[in-house]
């Protein structure tokens, strides 16, 4: 799997912590949590790609 996308994926799950943690509005968590998945299908097509 592409270092690059591990990193982006470990950067933005902090950030949707943090944003939880701090009650950040609603549209923001779900934002950001979009976001996240977008890394974590990218890894995953990754993995399946290589089997």
């Amino acid at each position: 799997m592409d270092s690059k996308v591990i990193l982006l994926i470990c950067k933005n799950r902090a950030r949707l912590s943090k944003m939880i943690e701090q009650n950040a509005p609603y549209n923001k968590i779900l934002k950001q949590s979009k976001k996240l998945d977008k890394y974590i299908l990218i890894a995953m097509k990754d993995i399946n790609e290589k089997q």
